[in-house]
């Protein structure tokens, strides 16, 4: 005859299985057996709910526990605060953080690498190192999962710097680098762009004779899609399924972005076909990366087809899922569409981010209603999130596109009072602008300007001001300006050079 210990065993394995129908059978059959669920029984079932984003689920089974006089422990306040704080909903989160605290539960080192998680995923770098020192305050110390997330948060950030710092304080305070914190290594490098990097510690790791896992495999698979290196991925991918270790959902979802950003449309439709037949397990993961990558690659069908597919199989979308349907339909002036997205955001609780403003200033910026952009750019501003080079770029880009040059010259000085530093983009716009209203001593101006500062002018730059020429039939102006581009900058190449006096006679032709 089963006992409560299998019942729990029976219903904890349905839980980490993510088949949470057949965990409330266990439980309701555990209960017709005369067993009262016990904290265990419930911790196990919350855990399943929020690991499949099923929130109000898990807030509902924590309601019924209390109920049963069960009182919440340090595990399902930090379980459900993970929960929300991986779907976006940042108020949420800190609510159950603080009926934790009020409920005499104390934090242990679980919930504070969440939080450290929380903070660094938005950005909130301060927070995070005040969540850091709080651990040593409480007594508890930090523990290999805390240094791996301070090192991915920078990873994921670009910050290399903090990375390689974090990488010594880890080791001066005792821990050697393991598996998990290689894999951690290699992923953070690939987000900072610095891939050679990555597969140095990679080299490093296979040297120490680490035997490469899954999550390795993982990592190394995510730093060669950045790259959209997909003849590479395909390798290793051949290499994990000869060494008997069995892709995962994250192994395809890496494999969709390598095709992505390797502009490899046929074999990423040919995946998304598998995936959708259930050749490949159609995974929540699975369909949250379809919507992004066809979303990145503009594929309008496409997105809205995976997205749909998401919702089909009862799967909640995210705030990354819900950004890149955004984006999307911001790019093609879709304004109703945005708004149902919006208001679905708001009606579930999402924490708008950073990226989702970025998404509604760039559709505004391309609109009769472009100054909105700049009042969007105000928000997240009072909000405390900290815009970064595109969203100043796009509201740059709203006022030089019609004409409003003082008032893009302003948030140009702002963004450099921030701190944060024009790039070629940014020069780009004003050089285009000027040239398109004749404005040719401006346009020129600006381009010593960003030379001046330390930022390359690219073929976007030149080719600005080359076709203004062409388009007022001043052809041999042109050739004059490229013939004396050198006295501009003295570090143009003979080749681009060549590359302008055949554009200028192809578009005069």
């Amino acid at each position: 005859v089963p006992d409560k210990v299998t019942y729990n065993a029976l219903l904890d394995v349905y839980g980490k299985s993510r088949r949470t129908k057949e965990a409330m059978e266990v439980l309701k059959d555990m209960e017709f057996n005369g067993f009262s669920p016990s904290i265990v029984s419930y911790n196990s079932l919350i855990s399943a709910y929020a690991r499949d984003g099923l929130l109000e689920e898990a807030i509902a089974l924590k309601t019924q526990m209390v109920e049963k006089g069960i009182k919440p422990d340090v595990f399902t306040y930090t379980t459900l605060f993970s929960g929300f704080e991986k779907a976006g909903k940042d108020e949420p989160a800190m609510r159950v953080f603080d009926e934790m605290k009020s409920s005499g539960c104390k934090p242990n080192i679980c919930t504070f690498n969440a939080l450290i998680k929380m903070h660094g995923n938005r950005g909130n770098f301060a927070e995070m190192m005040k969540v850091f020192e709080e651990i040593k305050i409480c007594k508890c110390t930090p523990d290999i999962v805390t240094w791996n997330t301070l090192l991915a948060v920078f990873g994921q950030n670009g910050m290399d710097s903090e990375v390689s710092g974090v990488f010594r304080e880890m080791k001066r305070a005792g821990f050697v680098p393991e598996r998990d914190t290689f894999n951690t290594l290699i992923s953070s490098y690939s987000r900072c762009g610095s891939f050679d990097q990555a597969m140095a510690v990679y080299k490093r790791m296979l040297e120490a004779g680490v035997t490469p896992d899954l999550s390795t495999y993982n990592a190394v698979l995510a730093a060669l899609a950045r790259g959209g290196l997909w003849q590479q991925s395909e390798k290793i991918l051949a290499e994990m399924q000869n060494s008997q270790c069995k892709p995962n959902e994250l192994t395809y979802s890496s494999l969709l972005h390598a095709y992505a950003n390797g502009k490899e449309m046929e074999r990423m439709h040919v995946l998304a076909e598998e995936i959708y037949s259930g050749v490949i397990e159609p995974h929540v993961v699975l369909l949250k990366t379809l919507v992004l990558v066809f979303s990145k690659s503009d594929l309008l069908m496409e997105t809205e087809h995976a997205f749909l597919e998401l919702r089909r199989k009862g799967f909640s979308p995210d705030i990354t899922t819900l950004n890149a349907m955004l984006s999307i339909y911001g790019r093609r002036q879709m304004f109703m569409k945005t708004s149902e997205i919006l208001k679905f955001m708001n009606e579930m609780g999402y924490t708008p981010s950073l990226t989702t403003y970025n998404s509604l200033m760039y559709m505004h910026s391309r609109s009769e209603d472009f100054e909105k952009s700049e009042k969007f750019l105000r928000e997240i501003m009072e909000k405390g999130i900290k815009p970064d080079i595109i969203s100043y770029n796009t509201v740059i880009f709203g006022y030089c596109r019609n004409g409003r040059m003082r008032e893009a010259s302003r948030v140009f000085s702002e963004m450099r009072d921030a701190g944060i530093a024009p790039d070629v983009i940014t020069y780009n716009t004003f050089v285009a602008s000027y040239a398109a209203d004749s404005l040719f001593v401006e346009a020129i101006d600006v381009v010593r300007y960003m030379i001046k500062n330390g930022c390359k002018p690219n073929k976007n730059t030149y080719n600005s001001i080359v076709d203004w020429y062409c388009k007022h039939n001043r052809r041999d102006d042109g050739v004059k300006f490229v013939n004396n581009l050198r006295n501009l900058d003295p570090h143009i190449s003979d080749g681009e050079e060549s590359r302008l006096l055949d554009r200028i006679k192809n578009k005069w032709s």
